[in-house]
């Protein structure tokens, strides 16, 4: 089978030696990888990648020569590769060899620890890819909203860094955070965690205060105290009433005595 010139990415080769020695080698994620199998009837081999042929995935390719050719490698091309006589039951011939596939950083583990103001995010690294991690990011947001993340200084966090604090925020609220580590193939993955932040303290105490002796608490004092005071409303009200009364009432009559008044002149003039 013959590889196309269409290929533009640069084919790595790799030697393997026969026996029970495995060689572990790594190549960039993305790339083209050759493994040539070092058995002396190369034409009639098989290759095995994690106890599953090869011939079974698309990318992984037999060529004639018997070197298998991996075509744009990714994560799930790492693993032990190993060609054998496709007619042979001893297991001592064969070539093995080891492949781990550098990539940028991989997910990595979060925890966050909200106060009423302030949240510190906490990362574990279990894996850099490959490559050591130049530096890390941060960013936050509200939780469940569509506005733009918000950077968490330094943009650039120190890759011996692996925690962090957010300032500012708001108490009782819920906000999303998320952290991605960086090497020289690029940005890794993202991941993401959320976090409530607590309620102010104040309110705390003033809700504890009111709670206070609520176990207590006599009802019949508390609908005494409500029936005073709806008793004073009702005095309120009526004497509001009575007032606005005798103020409509009080032009009413100085208007009567005016027309009594204008009345009385106007007959003495007739006479």
């Amino acid at each position: 089978m013959l590889i196309t010139q269409a290929l533009t990415l640069s084919v790595l080769h790799f030697v393997l030696t026969s026996g029970a020695e495995i060689r572990n080698i790594s190549v960039d994620l993305g790339r083209n990888l050759s493994l040539p199998c070092s058995l002396p009837d190369a034409k009639n081999i098989m290759w095995v990648h994690e106890g599953k042929e090869a011939r079974q995935v698309s990318r992984l390719l037999i060529q004639d020569d018997g070197s298998l050719f991996l075509m744009e490698v990714d994560r799930n091309d790492s693993g032990i590769y190993t060609c054998l006589p496709a007619n042979s039951d001893s297991p001592d011939v064969k070539a093995s060899v080891g492949l781990r596939v550098r990539t940028p950083p991989p997910l990595l583990s979060l925890s966050v620890h909200p106060s009423t103001i302030l949240a510190l995010v906490l990362w574990t690294v279990e894996d850099t890819g490959g490559y050591p991690i130049i530096c890390f990011t941060a960013q936050y947001r509200l939780a469940n909203s569509s506005e733009e993340w918000k950077p968490i200084s330094p943009n650039r966090i120190s890759p011996n860094s692996r925690q962090i604090e957010v300032y500012k925020l708001e108490p009782n609220t819920t906000y999303a955070f998320r952290v991605w580590g960086i090497n020289q193939l690029g940005k890794g993955d993202v991941a993401e965690i959320e976090g409530r932040t607590l309620m102010n303290n104040q309110d705390l105490e003033l809700a504890r205060h009111f709670l206070e002796g609520a176990d207590k608490f006599d009802t019949r004092m508390w609908l005494v105290a409500v029936g005073v005071v709806m008793g004073t409303l009702v005095v309120l009200g009526l004497g509001t009433c009575f007032l606005l009364y005798q103020e409509c009432r009080a032009p009413s009559e100085t208007l009567s005595k005016w027309r009594s008044t204008r009345t009385w002149h106007h007959v003495t003039s007739s006479k």
